[in-house]
């Protein structure tokens, strides 16, 4: 992961946040320094969103690429805001191009 500053990397999560509630990052097994980071910046994120935060990294002797997974994510979800990412789904899937949509064909 190219080095970013705090701010910035709390910043992007949020906007990821708004729409899946979870962030999820790839580490090589030696890059602790980024682990920690982005972990920070996960709690973090959600705090400022208002949430409380909950996060998790993988054991890299458990898995054959030797990455660590980490996820940071929103431990207190309600039932509106459940509905409002369904709601923001339904709205993604149907703003995306079909792929059988012969129309942009030149």
């Amino acid at each position: 992961m190219a080095h970013v500053n705090d701010d910035e990397l709390v910043a992007s999560m949020m906007r990821v946040l708004e729409i899946d509630f979870q962030v999820v990052q790839h580490f090589a097994e030696d890059d602790t320094e980024s682990v920690a980071q982005f972990r920070r910046c996960g709690r973090r994120a959600i705090r400022n969103l208002g949430y409380k935060a909950r996060t998790h990294q993988t054991d890299p002797d458990l898995r054959e690429d030797r990455l660590i997974v980490v996820h940071a994510m929103i431990a207190n979800r309600s039932d509106d805001d459940d509905k409002r990412l369904e709601e923001r789904a339904i709205l993604l899937v149907q703003s995306m191009p079909s792929p059988f949509d012969r129309r942009s064909d030149p």
